[in-house]
């Protein structure tokens, strides 16, 4: 046995699983959400350095909103596939090798001769994203059933403390050095050690945990035979499309929001950096938001997705001052990353049947990712048409009032409490 756990006692319907002690299960969510967390820091340290690139290679804005997101399109169509490499490797596996390659290309990243090739690295980037993503959210809905929800936002205040610090650290360290190549070259270097460090501490009585399924009124889908193994019915899809579009709404601000204060509202770099920064004080809020997520069911998703739609408006629309910009996006990353991330997770996992949650997890990926690479790139080609305010209104603010109306028509009573 693990000398980091304890079996627990098999029940009815359920593999046998071992569940590690307290103090063991603290370590690997740290280091878990450790690696996550570089995830962030990398993502979000481009697109606050993108002046500099820009700079460097002679970017279009619409070329800068493209290569600032392209990387999900590789996280979609690999996300997509995670469930036939989690259903033929492990899942720590899966987990070190996309921790290693997502590292690999950031590093690579400066090495870029021009716009070409760093789309290319930048796209590749997404290849070890997907893998690490699906691994870590496959791992933590197998151990933790009923809780994944508050589970996932711990994991994703991880990628709060990553999305803060990121564009911060990348900033500042592009001041100090007086290069936007200096950032990407040191956070690749730490993905690596996190890498190793996960290869040989994470134990596989957690990463290779079975789900528990247990009785009760939310068991319906688990235990009715007719759509026991039906994947995609009503509640995923519905979930998956609207996921699809509150990440539409995300990769839109991602992409140019510091572009947007530097050029639009003549913000600094650094003070454009610590505005998206501030993105991941909101995202912090994800250590309760998994948890009322659960608690609120859809009542709370109709009222995020109102409130994310009136953020986004804000944010684009004649705020100038730099304290409310930031206090806009602290609320930003609270709905996003901080309560949607978690819930949509949650809810087409438990839509699912358990012994599919690996392709459950691949079909959030792929939705949630899949609009990143059009995002950038259309924010990027209507600003310069139409102006940053209607972009703004067309690829932030309709998306995720569209989603309110889809997720309207899910059958909360078939989603199922573990």
């Amino acid at each position: 046995m693990n000398t980091l756990g304890r079996y627990a006692q098999p029940s009815a319907g359920s593999l046998t699983q071992v569940r590690l002690r307290k103090a063991a299960l603290v370590f690997v969510m740290a280091l878990l959400g450790l690696s996550y967390m570089f995830n962030a820091i990398d993502r979000q340290s481009f697109p606050a350095l993108l002046g500099g690139i820009r700079g460097t290679y002679g970017l279009t804005l619409a070329q800068a909103g493209f290569v600032s997101t392209v990387f999900t399109i590789n996280i979609a169509a690999f996300g997509a596939l995670s469930g036939w490499f989690l259903a033929r490797f492990t899942r720590k596996s899966v987990l070190v090798g996309g921790l290693l390659s997502y590292s690999l290309f950031t590093m690579l990243t400066p090495l870029a001769q021009g716009f070409v090739t760093l789309t290319i690295y930048r796209a590749l980037t997404g290849v070890g994203e997907a893998l690490q993503i699906a691994a870590i959210y496959s791992c933590l809905g197998s151990y933790f059933g009923k809780h994944r929800g508050a589970a996932m936002g711990v994991m994703l205040a991880f990628f709060g403390v990553g999305a803060f610090s990121g564009p911060i650290i990348g900033t500042q360290l592009n001041e100090l050095v007086g290069s936007w190549r200096f950032p990407l070259y040191l956070f690749g270097i730490l993905g690596v050690v996190i890498a190793f460090a996960s290869a040989f501490l994470l134990p596989s009585s957690f990463t290779e945990s079975s789900e528990r399924v247990l009785g009760g009124e939310g068991a319906t889908l688990a235990q009715t035979p007719s759509s026991a193994s039906r994947l995609l019915n009503r509640n995923v899809c519905l979930s998956a499309l609207s996921f699809s579009l509150v990440s539409l709404s995300l990769f839109s601000y991602f992409a140019l929001y510091p572009t947007y204060l530097k050029e639009h509202l003549g913000y600094s770099a650094v003070a454009a950096g610590t505005a998206l920064g501030m993105y991941g004080v909101g995202g912090m809020g994800a250590i309760v938001g998994g948890w009322a997520g659960d608690l609120l069911g859809r009542k709370g998703m109709f009222a995020c997705l109102m409130i994310v739609a009136v953020v986004g408006f804000c944010l684009f629309n004649g705020v100038e001052h730099p304290f409310m910009q930031g206090a806009l996006s602290v609320m930003f990353g609270l709905m996003n990353s901080g309560y949607f991330y978690a819930r949509f997770m949650s809810v087409i996992q438990r839509s699912a049947p358990p012994e599919k949650i690996g392709y459950a997890v691949a079909i959030a990926m792929g939705s949630s990712y899949l609009s990143g690479p059009f995002a950038g790139m259309l924010f990027g080609k209507l600003a310069g048409l139409w102006g940053w305010s209607t972009a703004a209104n067309l690829l932030v603010v309709a998306p995720p009032c569209v989603a309110l109306v889809l997720m309207s028509f899910i059958d909360f009573r078939k989603v199922r409490e573990a």
